[in-house]
């Protein structure tokens, strides 16, 4: 009977620590902080478009022995998968983010910098020739650059 309440006891703990561990590190305030701080305007977590139509969700995936990130779209409002599409690896990875007017989405990496992949044909695909980036999507760089000042 006494090892059947210690086991009750240290399931009732182990619970606790967990709720309290998912209450801390998950609040609102500490991820607006790090995407604000820490990614300039790209996001490590899952992003809408601008009209709310889709949703892009990044995956850790492995190819080989080396992790990448694979971006999902899917369409909100029926869950259905629109597109998917490899980035970079995931050891340098810093995000993600939509255009303001558009389905085209700008992803953000260490060693390869920022690359637009356009929206073109019901398809993402990596423009690295006609990239302009608007001058509201923000770098990581610049944003560190920006708090300094």
């Amino acid at each position: 009977m006494k090892k059947v309440k210690k086991g009750i006891l240290v399931l009732f703990a182990v619970v606790i620590v967990f709720l309290l561990y998912r209450w801390i590190f998950s609040s609102d305030n500490e991820r607006d902080f790090v995407l604000e701080e820490e990614y300039g305007s790209f996001s490590p977590y899952d992003v809408e478009s601008y009209d709310g139509k889709y949703v892009a969700k990044q995956k850790v995936e492995r190819l080989g022995d080396v992790r990448y990130i694979r971006v999902y779209v899917y369409e909100k409002e029926t869950g259905e998968l629109a597109g998917d599409f490899w980035v970079e690896r995931a050891w340098d990875f810093w995000g993600i983010c939509w255009e303001n007017d558009s389905y085209n989405i700008w992803t953000q990496s260490a060693d390869v910098g920022i690359y637009c992949y356009r929206y073109e044909d019901g398809e993402w695909r990596r423009d690295s020739i006609n990239m302009e980036r608007p001058e509201y999507i923000v770098s990581r760089w610049e944003a560190k650059e920006a708090a300094k000042e």
